[in-house]
């Protein structure tokens, strides 16, 4: 039987169902009536389900809407081990169990690259999808040269190697909320406190921790990130791509740079664009890389428009 969560600082109820993805128990969060046309709700990298609720929230009238937390987030469980294909497969698992019927995909960051991938490997199984901010930094899809591979595979080695099971140590709550807020000031104060109350939990040295698994950071060694461009060609169903007026900034410290090459960035913006089939682009204005944390009215918005053509 599902369990039934009321959320302290949110009008909206919901069921948090439990099933098995690619060998491990995976946690999803289900809103709304099921005589409505699905929608399913992916977050990004250190995020969980109810991060995306500001998205839930809008489209709750017109749609059945599940969120879910990746494995290695929120309560879904930590397996250790994290590569793209089983977090593909964990969505291949959830649209089987809960019967989603083409379902309008809607995915951030981390979640565009596994849900991009999903829909080009199943192309009948979306209806549309989003990419919130979900197509990692400009140049990614580039060939690695032969000098630098030896370099870029011992990149990858060493970082695994310093993977560790445990986040970093927080006191309380408070510490947690201020941190959030800090690296995310347009969130807003009760929106910031529903997402620690449900994305922390007990340190094994006391005070608390983020409620996800430090070594999911090594998905993005398990794939090559060339083949990005080849999905992106294979995806037939119409595509949103919102990206903020602010992301290159984001990318750029990312990236290590001190400034983000703006001309570079738009021709890859536009070039990516263009592998697509059916794929527009906005840009939402006052955003960085969190979207709808940053501008949920007009991300709504936009993804409404798209929804409504």
């Amino acid at each position: 039987m599902p369990q039934s969560d009321q959320p302290s600082l949110s009008q909206i109820s919901f069921d948090r169902r439990y099933f098995d993805g690619s060998c491990c128990r995976l946690s999803v969060v289900e809103l709304g009536s099921k005589s409505k046309p699905d929608m399913l709700l992916v977050h990004g990298m250190r995020d969980h389900a109810l991060s995306m609720l500001s998205i839930a929230e809008h489209f709750l009238a017109d749609y059945h809407i599940y969120s879910l937390d990746l494995r290695g987030h929120g309560f879904s469980e930590n397996t250790g081990s994290y590569p793209m294909t089983q977090f593909v497969a964990d969505i291949a698992a959830l649209i089987k169990e809960f019967e989603l019927h083409q379902p309008v995909i809607v995915a951030h960051s981390l979640g565009g690259h596994i849900l991009s991938r999903y829909s080009a490997i199943y192309p009948d199984q979306v209806s549309k999808l989003v990419l919130l901010d979900g197509m990692g930094p400009p140049g990614m899809g580039a060939a690695i040269p032969d000098e630098n591979f030896r370099e870029y595979l011992q990149y990858d080695v060493e970082s695994a190697l310093s993977l560790k099971s445990e986040g970093r140590r927080m006191a309380n709550k408070a510490e947690a909320l201020s941190r959030l807020l800090e690296n995310n000031p347009r969130l807003g104060h009760a929106k910031a406190e529903l997402i620690i109350e449900y994305g922390v939990e007990a340190h094994l040295d006391g005070g608390i921790k983020w409620r996800w698994d430090p070594r999911m950071n090594m998905v993005w060694s398990t794939f090559p990130r060339s083949e990005m461009e080849k999905i992106w060609r294979m995806i037939t169903c119409p595509v949103l791509i919102v990206t903020g007026d602010e992301s290159p900034e984001y990318w750029s410290l990312i990236l290590g740079a001190e400034d983000q090459d703006i001309e570079f960035y738009n021709s890859e913006m536009t070039r990516r664009i263009d592998l697509f089939k059916f794929a527009r682009h906005e840009v939402i204005k006052g955003a960085g890389h969190m979207l709808h944390y940053d501008q949920p009215a007009s991300l709504n918005l936009a993804i409404s428009d798209f929804l409504g053509e």
